[in-house]
């Protein structure tokens, strides 16, 4: 799996730190790891589309079907993001 990081923390992948912007390969799954924490992106992967239907308007979920997501093109949202806390 390709990855750029897309984080200033410089997280350690293979075996080393890596500066923001450094695209890399790794094996998969420290590279989902590094994505599902928001700290890089998958190259060559496209990002989650929006369902439309024919009229052009964008679809809702269908409450009645748990393991599919009608909302997104591929059934499966975007990961949401992580927010900073703010220093007090």
């Amino acid at each position: 799996m390709r990855i750029k990081i897309t984080t200033d923390r410089n997280p350690w992948a293979a075996g080393s730190p890596c500066a923001q912007g450094q695209e890399i390969e790794l094996d998969d799954a420290e590279g989902a790891l590094l994505v599902e924490a928001g700290m890089a992106l998958e190259l060559g992967a496209s990002k989650p589309k929006r369902a439309r239907n024919a009229k052009g308007q964008v679809q809702s979920d269908d409450p009645s079907t748990p393991d599919v997501n009608e909302a997104w093109e591929g059934g499966k949202a975007p990961a949401k993001k992580v927010k900073k806390k703010a220093k007090k």
